[in-house]
């Protein structure tokens, strides 16, 4: 397939012959489960909707033979961008069984990136919700249309279309199995891309991410063993369903390959979430940090019930140990932490580690056909155990180029195909690695490199400290300082003075790394996963420090306490 780089070779045969790639589409493993658990309960969404496994099956079926009967052939290209809704799930599995490629965008994405997506991609067909929360995503997709001619067909579900789209809710009810059949569904090549992810890079639009039918199962059944899934197994999901951490890590796919049932919330709020684990007797929570936090403070968590809850997986940023420390004589659970990419790395801590490696590690390679590298990123040579350099990994779920980006592909893989993470990494005495930032997460303040993730995980110890985020901001003289965002506890105060005391005597750090400005929020920018959105927040102190810069007549050195 054009643009898509395959596994050389004799990776290919080696991962193969170990068992990792099996040869079987997603849709034939997801059509195994249909089968085996048909009478249990697959799915139910916060609105109270329920699906058995039996009924998402012939759902996909039917909503596949309906793309086929369209006009969608195989390899098209389909962007995805849903809400939490029961059809982002149907719609998926769908496009996978008629052999198109969904492209899994964010509900949060805008005209820009959905037109970047489509013209990259070629995209024939878009499926959205109907407006949602104020937001016409029907007139979205009718504007990307008129820069994009090709972009044929947008599939609507949650309400009526406007004219001229379809409505997936119609096909949903309409038994097309009876007038088609089966043999209408192509077979993909399980070598080939199945799914196009986005990448999560900090500056410009994502890129593609091509997910093969045999890496991208192998992805989702290792991590359903690694989290212990079973046919018991409640997962809450309230980030976005297309999310790769969502969708196969270990996601709808992981649950449903096991037996068991995936909660599916449009509420990503802590009360929200609760009141979900309380009533659904949730065993397995996905969860980012800020999520975690968010419960951990929430005034009415007593109120709640979550004695069923099990573990919480969190990943897509770091979980400080402070925050980490928590969990379990709070909330009652154990957590697994996992440094993961939707190009596909994987580290997972388990839940028998030693409770050092569990608080204060990010896990290992969840598969042993998986390699690593930890170098230097200027001289590209392998650090000493225990120095921080950049994570480099190759393996069978780790793709070897991005869709379509040749000149990227050239700086982000490296001859012998290993990737280049952009995370800085240490190596732990146990084998398992520590986030400590990335690379363009530091401050250079006057050549001094400062992790922003070491100084927060400093910074949250302090006792008035609810969440924190550690930002660049510019300065004439040292090129940047250092800006903390402090989300301060119920009934606390704190000023820069008595913090930089703390981290001096307490937690006895450097001196350069002090914040030298202090701002206190009582929320952060969020991504469209929820992470802490530090490109907002760098943008909006550089702003605030320009305006007192003219203000001052320009003499501001940068440094303020507030």
């Amino acid at each position: 397939m054009e643009g898509f780089t395959p596994w050389p070779m004799d990776f290919a045969e080696k991962y193969r012959s170990a068992g990792y790639w099996i040869d079987q589409t997603i849709s034939e493993v997801m059509d195994e489960s249909f089968a085996k658990y048909a009478s249990r309960t697959a799915l139910i969404t916060s609105g109270g909707r329920e699906f058995k496994y039996s009924d998402l099956g012939n759902l996909a079926t039917r909503l596949a033979l309906h793309l086929v009967n369209l006009g969608l052939r195989p390899y098209d290209r389909l962007i995805l961008q849903m809400p939490n809704i029961p059809e982002v799930a149907i719609t998926y599995l769908a496009a996978l069984k008629a052999g198109v490629i969904p492209i899994m965008a964010l509900f949060a994405h805008r005209e820009a990136e959905i037109g970047f997506f489509a013209e990259l991609a070629e995209a024939r067909a878009i499926a959205v919700g109907t407006a949602w929360r104020g937001f016409d995503y029907e007139e979205m997709a009718a504007n990307v249309q008129t820069k994009n001619p090709q972009l044929k067909m947008v599939l609507v579900a949650g309400g009526e279309p406007k004219k001229g789209n379809y409505s997936i809710d119609a096909m949903l009810q309409d038994p097309i199995e009876k007038r088609m059949g089966l043999n209408e569904l192509p077979r993909q090549d399980p070598n080939l891309p199945a799914v196009l992810l986005l990448s999560g890079g900090t500056t410009g639009i994502p890129k593609l991410i091509p997910r093969t039918h045999n890496d991208y199962t192998y992805n989702f059944l290792c991590n359903a063993d690694i989290c212990g899934l079973n046919e018991n197994t409640v997962s809450l999901v309230a980030i976005p369903q297309e999310h790769n951490f969502a969708v196969a890590c270990p996601g709808l796919k992981g649950v449903l390959s096991k037996g068991g049932c995936e909660i599916l919330s449009d509420n990503p709020s802590p009360e929200a979430m609760m009141e979900l684990i309380a009533k659904h007797h949730v065993t397995h929570c996905i969860a980012v940090p800020t999520m975690i936090v968010g419960m951990l403070n929430h005034p009415n968590r007593r109120k709640y019930d979550m004695s069923s809850l099990e573990v919480i997986l969190t990943g897509g940023s770091k979980l400080n140990p402070e925050v980490a420390l928590r969990i379990k004589p709070e909330l009652g659970c154990d957590v697994q932490q996992v440094l993961g990419m939707a190009e596909g790395p994987l580290y997972w801590t388990r839940r028998d580690d030693p409770l050092e490696v569990q608080l204060h590690t990010q896990g290992r390679p969840q598969s042993p056909g998986d390699e690593f590298r930890i170098v230097d990123p200027v001289t590209e040579t392998d650090v000493q155990q225990g120095e921080v350099g950049e994570l480099w990994c190759r393996g069978p779920h780790i793709i070897r180029g991005y869709y379509r980006a040749p000149d990227h592909n050239a700086k982000a893989f490296t001859e012998e195909g290993f990737y280049k993470s952009g995370d800085l990494v240490r190596l732990h005495h146990t084998g398992n690695v520590v986030v400590e930032g990335r690379i363009k997460d530091c401050i250079n303040r006057g050549g001094e490199k400062i992790s922003a993730e070491e100084v927060e995980d400093h910074i949250l110890a302090h006792p008035a400290v609810a969440n924190c985020a550690y930002v660049a901001m510019p300065d004439p003289l040292m090129g940047e300082r250092a800006c903390v965002y402090v989300i301060p506890r119920h009934d606390s105060s704190i000023n820069l003075k008595t913090l930089n005391e703390f981290l001096l005597q307490e937690r006895k750090i450097a001196k350069f790394k002090l914040p030298e400005r202090l701002e206190l929020v009582d929320a952060f920018p969020l991504t469209p996963v929820g992470k802490v959105n530090k490109k907002a927040l760098r943008q909006m102190i550089a702003e605030r420090v320009e305006l007192e810069r003219q203000a001052s007549g320009g003499k501001l050195d940068g440094t303020k306490i507030r």
